[in-house]
């Protein structure tokens, strides 16, 4: 009997993973397919090189993401060889590479695609102060759509792959792999205004490249951080101490993050990446602080249904404490 029930319990565990990764892979099919129709419909898509690459990683997008979905509906031949099997995890790893590739030359504001740099008259100020702000939206959330869509469907096939059904649950996991992509993109558009902007003559103020360095250290301290917890909680071997600990610093880090970078004399006070990732990296890290201290202390829900399949026969599915 008990058996039975563990075998029942895994299986509808299963199911409900595969159910959420058909709604991610339909999601990056619905945004690679208007990231596509957005960019090939921007009149600033000059430079044939970099155009054929965009075109080529939204249109392989939309066609493995579409075949994704069609494999995850129904009971076929091509389901039984697709979900759940090494191949579905290339795939995935597939995409995200290409994303990778395609989102820095998207989001470049010298390329004029998604962003653009704008700044003020030099004969009206001492500075340009120069900044990235969002010149093609819907090229920029499509985008970032289909990217963070590709993480996430990659972040939920290693967890099953990997037997990580302990810890806090998927949903915990995704908040420290989402906090590791606002770390990169935080880290990536600090290097690229101090070597835009602040290597410039007159490119901005001197106090705006000192909070631009502080962003820098924060989002390497972030990506860091981020992965090695992502990982040992993709493996189930979440540290309910070490996980509160890196979860209290990372929220003051990028409280501090979000005011010096967004508010005056902040290289990120226009809407762009700068801007986004700052403020995604003080939400996220908070959610994630919040989540990691209730189990800590023994407050709420604890790891979600596969924490109370378990309860019933007599697991420990908590993080460990130490």
């Amino acid at each position: 009997m008990e058996d039975n029930a563990g075998s029942a319990a895994l299986a509808a565990e299963s199911t409900g993973l595969d159910k959420r990764r058909l709604n991610t892979w339909a999601l990056l099919c619905l945004f690679s397919t208007l990231s596509l129709v957005a960019h090939e419909t921007d009149d600033q898509n000059m430079k044939r090189g970099e155009n054929i690459w965009i075109t080529t990683c939204a249109a392989l997008s939309l066609a493995f993401s579409a075949l994704s979905c069609i494999a995850h509906v129904g009971n076929s031949a091509m389901s039984s060889l697709f979900v759940g099997t090494i191949l579905e995890g290339i795939v995935a790893l597939l995409l995200v590479g290409l994303w990778a590739g395609a989102l820095p030359i998207i989001m470049d504001p010298s390329n004029g695609l998604a962003q653009m740099y704008v700044g003020k008259n030099r004969d009206e100020a001492e500075s340009a102060d120069y900044q990235a702000t969002v010149s093609n939206a819907n090229l920029y959330f499509t985008s970032w759509g289909s990217g963070v869509c590709a993480l996430v469907v990659l972040a939920m096939y290693v967890r099953e792959r990997l037997g990580g059904s302990g810890g806090m649950g998927m949903g915990y996991t995704s908040k420290w792999y989402l906090l590791m992509l606002a770390s990169v993109i935080v880290v990536i558009e600090s290097m690229r205004f101090k070597s835009q902007v602040c290597s410039l003559d007159g490119g901005t103020e001197e106090v705006t490249c000192s909070r631009n360095t502080y962003g820098l250290a924060t989002g390497i301290v972030g990506l860091v951080v981020s992965f090695l917890i992502s990982l040992f909680s993709s493996l189930g071997k979440d540290s309910a101490l070490i996980t509160t600990v890196a979860g209290f610093v990372m929220a003051v880090l990028y409280t501090l993050c979000a005011g010096l970078l967004t508010f005056e004399n902040g290289p990120a006070t226009y809407v762009g990446n700068h801007y986004f990732s700052a403020w995604a990296g003080f939400f996220i890290s908070f959610a994630v602080f919040g989540s990691v201290l209730k189990e800590f202390l023994g407050v709420g829900g604890g790891g979600g249904t596969s924490s109370a399949a378990a309860g019933e026969s007599g697991e420990d599915v908590e993080m460990d404490r130490i």
